[in-house]
């Protein structure tokens, strides 16, 4: 039952048990100090009397030396000092009285069986506190008896009692109240965050939860949830954009091969230059095809939750360097590449081969395509004590300040109608941003429109364990 109530009244219903078991507990406690306190007090004022009756007989006795004369000047001596609710009471040892002295106190039974005892003793709805001691004065032998009547201070804990039932009721008023309210102002921000989270499902990504100035757990929450949704707003974005612009990517080639087919189908069967043309044409277009999807298979595969690297052997970056320049200066022979390497010894850095050579295809391409009538690349390694830093500078068109921003998205191009006869797909900066970040590294493009473009690899040293 407890479990299907909404967690407001959860939060009422325990803290009114709670307070009423704290409410309840304090009293008992209050109640019983209370009341052994009174019994205390009864007692030190009973075996005070006991001890000032006592110490009066004695002086008496030594003053006179006489049983009959000591104890009638005793009586009338207590007659005179008796006090309301007391009775003072002198027995022989038979448990036969001698004389009693009270005022306004029933008569009460004897017990020669509790001499030198505290005995309480009711009688008529009254609560009698008796205090005795054995008394032996010459030949006689007796019992002193003094009581007071504590109904009174019986009467105070009873009181105590329901004055005390009645606060805890009250307190319980005042819990369920309280409980309430303070369980409406507690779920405020959980109940803000429900709403928030319906909106959302209702594709309203922009919402947010309305976070206070109050610094608490639910505002962490608050903000935590906020922050969660604006990553998966940017996620969802990317992923929007980037089944966009594949759809976009994938679309012009399949038309055209789609076009050149249909002119096959319907009369270049038999003109042997269309054919061609047409044959040529969607090799060219199924191979841009091709690229595309290994590009993307690549990125997903990189992207696939930031899996850790599988142990790897460390490069020489020296060696790879020089490798793809003599490459490059083999496939464009008026190319000039100018290479500057500023230490005498480069340290191994943290990558492998295979990928730092991808990276510096990826960027000497750029170069390439977007250079200008005569291509020139400069590149320059250096070392600090724990990076190696690669440079690699063009002199082709350069980029925009503001295309600048968004050089690492996917499918982004600057200049799209000439990266595209170029045979470009945006996706390489892309791939080689994620492979260095991979290994703790950083790509740093800069560039200035119009004079060229500047591409910074740092990788951290290699350290053999």
């Amino acid at each position: 039952m407890f479990n299907k109530l909404s967690i407001r009244w959860k939060i009422t219903i325990t803290i009114v048990l709670l307070m009423v078991f704290i409410f309840t507990l304090c009293n008992i406690i209050q109640l019983f100090l209370i009341q052994v306190s009174i019994i205390n007090q009864q007692h030190h004022r009973i075996e005070k009397r006991l001890t000032e009756t006592v110490a009066y007989m004695d002086e008496e006795y030594n003053k006179k030396q006489s049983n009959e004369t000591f104890i009638m000047d005793t009586r009338h001596y207590f007659e005179k000092i008796i006090q309301n609710n007391e009775m003072i009471r002198l027995l022989d040892t038979n448990g036969k009285v001698i004389y009693t002295v009270s005022q306004k106190m029933p008569k009460i039974d004897i017990d020669k069986n509790s001499v030198g005892q505290f005995r309480q003793y009711r009688l008529h709805n009254q609560e009698i506190l008796i205090a005795s001691k054995a008394l032996h004065y010459g030949k006689f032998h007796g019992i002193l008896e003094v009581a007071i009547n504590v109904e009174i201070f019986s009467k105070f804990v009873k009181e105590s009692f329901f004055i005390l039932i009645f606060g805890t009721i009250f307190s319980l008023i005042l819990s369920i109240i309280s409980g309430w309210f303070l369980s409406k102002k507690l779920l405020k921000p959980i109940k803000n965050l429900n709403h928030t989270m319906l909106k959302i499902k209702n594709n309203q990504l922009k919402e947010r939860v309305f976070v206070g100035e109050i610094n608490d757990e639910l505002s962490e929450l608050g903000l935590i949830f906020n922050k969660m949704m604006d990553e998966l707003e940017a996620s969802i974005t990317r992923q929007k954009r980037f089944v966009e612009d594949a759809s976009h990517e994938l679309r012009t080639p399949l038309a055209i091969i789609h076009g050149h087919l249909s002119l096959v189908n319907r009369w270049g069967k038999k003109d042997e230059k269309v054919l061609e043309d047409s044959l040529n044409t969607c090799i060219n277009e199924t191979n841009r095809m091709i690229i595309l999807t290994n590009e993307l298979l690549q990125l997903s595969k990189l992207e696939k939750g930031n899996e850790e690297i599988i142990k790897f052997e460390p490069c020489n970056v020296l060696e790879v360097v020089q490798e793809i320049i003599n490459n490059y200066r083999l496939l464009h022979e008026d190319m000039k590449i100018d290479y500057v390497q500023e230490n005498e010894n480069i340290d191994q850095a943290n990558i492998t081969r295979e990928h730092l050579m991808q990276v510096l295809i990826i960027l000497f391409d750029n170069a390439v395509k977007y250079s200008k009538d005569e291509t020139k690349i400069n590149i320059l390694v250096n070392q600090s004590d724990q990076h190696v830093q690669i440079r690699v500078t063009d002199n082709g068109i350069g980029i925009s300040e503001e295309d600048l921003k968004h050089i690492f998205d996917r499918f982004y191009r600057a200049d799209k109608a000439r990266s595209r006869a170029n045979g470009g797909n945006g996706l390489g900066l892309s791939i080689a941003k994620n492979l260095i970040d991979d290994y703790g590294g950083g790509l740093e493009i800069t560039s200035e429109y119009g004079e060229g473009t500047t591409a910074i690899i740092t990788l951290a040293v290699y350290r053999f364990e």
